[in-house]
C-alpha cells in the first residue's frame, strides 16, 4: 500500500484508509446536500480515521506529486486507482500539499470538500485566499504550486511552516544565488529526490549555468566537504536525475559525475554497498545521456562491469567471490568447493537434475508455457484461493460458528481487495455463495448479518467507484453484478453519472443503466426535476432507450424546454415510442426563427424517416432563395428527403435542378450535387429525367452519379 524505501511508517494502513475515505466523501459532497445520509456517513468514516491517526501523530501532511501522494518520505502505491484519482483531481487544482492538524472538526472536513469541489484553479491569488478564508479551515492548511509570495509571520518558526513551499524557496534561492549551499545543506538534503526534480523541472534550461548545476549537486549529495559519499547518496542522486526533464538530465548528470569523481575512494566504497542491478542502472543512465567520464571513474566502472567471460581464475571484489553477477560470501564459496557438494546432494536429486538437463524444451509449445506462466500470476493465485475459500464456506465440513466466522473474515478481506482490482466476477461469486447458504439454511443469522454489509450504501458506493475505474474493461461482469443488486445500485450509478467528467465513463454508466431495463425508470423520472440541463438530457436518453408508454407524460413536458439539447432529446424519446406529440413539436421547430432549431428538426425528420412531415420539408424547399446562404440552407432538407426516399419530393427536386443562378453559382452547384448524392434512395423507375439531366451536365460529380444510376437501370 505504501511503497517502501527503507522502512514503512507504522500508520501506513491508517493513512491508506484516510485517502480512500477522503475520495469517497469528496464525491458524495459533490453530489448530495449536506444533510444527505451518504454525505454524513462517509464524512464520519473519514473523521474517525483522522481521530485515530491524531492519537499517533499531531498532524499529517499529504504532498501531491502529479498522480500519487507522498507521506513523510514515502510514496503511496502509484498503481492504486483511488490514490491516482484523488491525487490527479487535487493536482488539477494546483494543490501541492495539504496538512491536517489535531483538532480537525467534521464541519471543517465538509468545508474542505466543498472548497476542492469548486473551480479554484481559475481563481487568482487574492480570490484564492479570500475563498480559503471564507471556508474557515483552521485545522487544514493547503499549499498551491504557484506559491508566489512567502513570508514569516510573527511567532512562527521554520517548523510551523509547511515544508514544500520552503523547499521551493530554498531551491530557487540556490538557483538565483541569493542562498549559498553551505547555508542550506541540511534543508536541501531533506528534499525527496522526486520533489527536487519537479521543482527544477519548472526552471528554464537556458536560465541555468554550469555553476548552478554544481551548487545543486554539491548541496544534495553531501552535507560537507569532509563527509564521504555513501551508497544512499548515490541512490538519491540517481533517483533525482532520472526525474528530470531530458534537457536538464544530461547537464546535471555531467555535473554530478564531475563532483563525485573528486573523491574516487569514497565512490569505490559506495559502489561496494550497492547491488549489481543498481550498478547496471547507473551505467545505463550514463550511456543513455552519452556523458564523458573522467579517467579515474571510467577505470573504476570498467573494473566493476567488465568481467571477462573466459577467465579461468575466480574474481574477487570487496572480499567476496563474483560469479557472473552474483556476489558469493567466503563461507558459501568454501562450501561449494569441489568434493564438498556431494555431501549436500543425494543421488536421487542428482538424477532429477540430470533429467532436467536432458529434457528437450523445444517440444513445449508456446501455448503450454503461457498457460503454465499464467498459473503463477497473482491474479490467478488469488482466484484459486478464493475458489478454495468459497468451497470451504459452502461445505458441510464447517460445523462451528467460530470456524464459519473465521472464514467469513478472510472472505471479507478478499472482497475488499477484489473491489479495488475490479474483480467483479469474484465479488459476485462470493455473494452468490452466501445467498446459497441462506437458502440451504447454513448459519442463517450469521450469513444474513455478514451479507448485509455488502448491501449498505457505503459498499455500493465503493462498488460504483470501482466500476467507474475498471468497468469498461469488464463490461459483462459489471452488468452481471449490477443486475444482482438491481434497484439498490441504480441511485449510486446515476449519482456517479451526474458528476463524471470522462465521456468514456459516462457512456459506460449510461449503457449499464439502459441494460438494467425498466427498474431504472422511477429514478430517471425523479431526476428529471434536477435543475442541471445535462442531467435532464441523460435521463431522457435513458428513458428513450427503455421505450415504455408510462414515461411519455413525463417526457412531453420537456419537448419545448429552454435548453434545446434537452428538448430535442425529449422529442427523440417520444419518437422512439411512436408518440404523435413529437410530430407536433417538430412542426413548431420547423417554423422557428432560430436556424439551429430548424436544422435540428430537419435532421430528426430524416433520421427517423417521418413521412408525415415530407410536405413540410417540400414547403421549405420551395421557398425562394435570395442569397447563397439560402441555397446552402436547402442542402440539409434535400438530404433529409433523400433519407426518406418519398417520391413526392421528386418534382421540387427537378425544379431545383433547372434553376439557374449567376450570382450564387457555387452554392447552386453544391445543392445539385446533394440532389444527385441522394437519388439512389428513390425508386429507380422514377429517375429517368434526372439521369438524362446528369449525363448532359458539365459537373463531373453529377455526371458520374448519373452514370451509376444508368447502370442500375440496365
Amino acid at each position: 500500500m505504501i511503497e517502501e524505501k527503507e522502512k514503512i511508517p507504522l500508520d501506513a494502513k491508517l493513512i491508506s484508509d484516510i485517502i480512500i475515505e477522503l475520495n469517497i466523501s469528496r464525491r458524495n459532497v459533490a453530489i448530495y446536500p449536506k444533510d444527505h445520509p451518504s454525505v454524513e456517513k462517509s464524512l464520519n468514516r473519514a473523521y474517525e480515521y483522522f481521530k485515530r491517526l491524531f492519537e499517533i501523530r499531531p498532524e499529517i501532511t499529504i504532498a501531491i506529486a502529479k498522480d500519487t501522494f507522498i507521506i513523510d518520505d514515502y510514496y503511496l502505491d502509484r498503481k492504486n486507482p483511488v490514490y491516482k484519482e484523488l491525487a490527479s483531481h487535487l493536482n488539477k487544482l494546483n494543490i501541492i500539499y495539504i496538512t491536517f492538524l489535531t483538532g480537525l472538526s467534521l464541519e471543517e472536513l465538509y468545508e474542505f470538500h466543498k472548497f476542492i469541489s469548486g473551480k479554484i484553479s481559475e481563481l487568482n491569488e487574492d480570490e484564492l485566499h479570500e475563498r480559503l478564508k471564507e471556508s474557515n479551515l483552521i485545522h487544514i492548511k493547503i499549499g498551491f504550486i504557484d506559491y508566489s509570495a512567502f513570508s514569516f509571520t510573527e511567532g512562527e518558526t521554520l517548523k510551523n511552516i509547511p515544508k514544500i513551499p520552503l523547499w521551493e524557496k530554498y531551491v530557487y534561492g540556490l538557483l538565483e544565488g541569493t542562498l549559498q549551499p553551505q547555508e542550506i545543506n541540511d534543508e536541501i538534503k531533506e528534499i525527496p529526490p522526486e520533489i527536487l526534480a519537479q521543482l527544477l523541472n519548472r526552471s528554464r534550461a537556458e536560465d541555468l549555468k554550469e555553476e548552478t548545476y554544481d551548487k545543486v549537486i554539491t548541496s544534495y549529495v553531501r552535507k560537507s566537504a569532509e563527509s564521504a559519499i555513501s551508497s544512499n547518496d548515490l541512490k538519491r542522486l540517481l533517483s533525482f536525475i532520472n526525474g528530470l526533464r531530458p534537457e536538464l538530465k544530461s547537464q546535471f548528470l555531467t555535473s554530478a559525475i564531475k563532483n563525485i569523481s573528486k573523491d574516487i575512494d569514497s565512490i569505490q566504497n559506495a559502489l561496494k554497498e550497492i547491488t549489481v542491478d543498481e550498478l547496471m542502472v547507473i551505467l545505463e543512465t550514463i550511456n543513455e545521456q552519452k556523458v564523458l567520464l573522467p579517467e579515474s571513474l571510467k577505470n573504476l566502472l570498467d573494473k566493476l562491469s567488465g568481467l571477462p567471460h573466459h577467465h579461468k581464475e575466480d574474481i574477487f571484489y570487496g572480499g567476496n567471490l563474483i560469479l557472473d553477477d552474483i556476489f558469493l560470501s567466503p563461507d558459501l564459496n568454501d562450501l561449494l568447493q569441489e568434493g564438498k557438494t556431494r555431501a549436500l546432494i543425494s543421488d536421487n536429486y542428482q538424477k532429477e537434475i540430470q533429467k532436467l538437463l536432458n529434457f528437450d524444451f523445444s517440444t513445449v509449445t508456446k501455448f503450454e508455457l503461457k498457460e503454465t506462466t499464467k498459473e503463477f500470476e497473482d491474479e490467478s493465485i488469488e482466484k484459486s484461493f478464493n475458489l478454495t475459500l468459497l468451497e470451504l464456506i459452502s461445505n458441510n465440513l464447517i460445523v462451528s460458528d467460530e470456524d464459519y466466522k473465521y472464514f467469513l473474515g478472510i472472505l471479507s478481506e478478499q472482497i475488499e481487495q477484489f473491489l479495488w482490482t475490479g474483480s467483479f466476477y469474484n465479488i459476485l461469486k462470493s455473494l452468490n455463495i452466501l445467498e446459497s447458504n441462506i437458502k440451504r439454511e447454513r448459519f442463517i443469522d450469521i450469513t444474513k448479518e455478514y451479507l448485509s454489509n455488502y448491501h449498505n450504501q457505503d459498499f455500493i458506493n465503493k462498488l460504483v467507484e470501482s466500476i467507474r475505474i475498471f468497468g469498461r474493461h469488464k463490461r459483462d461482469d459489471v452488468l452481471s453484478i449490477c443486475k444482482y443488486y438491481g434497484k439498490e445500485i441504480v441511485p449510486s450509478l446515476m449519482d456517479s453519472l451526474t458528476i463524471e467528467e470522462s465521456q468514456i465513463v459516462r457512456k459506460l454508466l449510461i449503457t449499464i443503466l439502459i441494460k438494467l431495463g425498466e427498474i431504472v425508470i422511477p429514478e430517471a423520472i425523479k431526476r428529471l426535476a434536477d435543475n442541471r440541463w445535462y442531467v435532464k438530457r441523460n435521463m431522457l436518453y435513458i428513458l428513450g432507450e427503455n421505450n415504455t408508454p408510462d414515461v411519455l407524460p413525463h417526457v412531453r413536458l420537456y419537448c419545448r424546454y429552454e435548453n434545446r439539447k434537452v428538448s430535442f432529446e425529449a422529442i427523440k424519446c417520444l419518437l422512439n415510442a411512436g408518440d404523435r406529440y413529437a410530430i407536433e413539436a417538430i412542426k413548431d421547430y420547423l417554423n422557428s426563427d432560430s436556424k439551429d432549431d430548424v436544422l435540428q428538426a430537419i435532421t430528426l425528420i430524416g433520421s427517423y424517416k417521418i413521412q408525415e412531415l415530407v410536405p413540410e420539408l417540400i414547403r421549405l424547399l420551395k421557398k425562394k432563395g435570395f442569397t447563397g446562404a439560402d441555397l446552402y440552407d436547402k442542402i440539409p432538407i434535400v438530404k433529409a428527403l433523400g433519407d426518406i426516399g418519398d417520391i413526392r419530393a421528386l418534382d421540387v427536386l427537378k425544379d431545383l435542378l433547372l434553376e439557374k443562378s449567376i450570382l450564387y453559382k457555387g452554392a447552386a452547384e453544391k445543392l445539385k450535387e446533394e440532389i444527385f448524392r441522394t437519388l439512389k434512395n428513390y425508386p429507380i423507375s422514377e429517375l429517368n429525367d434526372f439521369i438524362e439531366f446528369g449525363l448532359r451536365s458539365k459537373n463531373n460529380f453529377i455526371k458520374n452519379e448519373a452514370r451509376r444510376l444508368k447502370i442500375t437501370t440496365l
